[in-house]
């Protein structure tokens, strides 16, 4: 086996490549480490889960279940349901089944869900709701 000898301009060129790029790793994990110390879960995904805890264990896994919610449905609100949820799958217009709701604020759960075709199951903590879109 033949061993291929580089010229110096190119070791030191590698050799400093590689340098560079490994500062420029160590830098980055050390901004990401005290952005994280300030901002530990600016989404809240830990609380999700929590709410929505007693609820998981109320529904089949891997289902398709519905949402709604008092927030727009274009928010984050929802993807952090849906992560917090998972293996379940959320879908905004159910035709029929189990429909999660998920609220920002104490308001009348029964007369929100029937104003949309819904029964009302179950009230957990949290503002989470569990209703029933009956089959059309």
């Amino acid at each position: 086996m033949e061993i291929a000898a580089y010229p110096a301009r190119t070791l030191i060129g590698v050799s400093l490549a590689a340098a560079l790029s490994l500062y420029a790793a160590l830098d980055f994990y050390g901004e990401q480490m005290e952005r994280n110390k300030v901002a530990r879960d600016p989404y809240q995904i830990a609380n999700q889960e929590k709410r929505f805890e007693p609820l998981k264990n109320e529904l089949p896994r891997g289902e398709m279940v519905g949402y709604v919610s008092d927030v727009p449905v274009e928010s984050a609100i929802i993807l952090s349901a849906q992560y917090a949820l998972a293996p379940l799958m959320l879908v905004v217009s159910p035709p029929h089944g189990w429909v999660i709701g998920n609220f920002s604020k104490p308001l009348n759960y029964a007369e929100f869900g029937s104003a949309r075709g819904l029964t009302l199951v179950k009230e957990f903590p949290n503002g989470v709701v569990l209703y029933r879109k009956p089959t059309q």
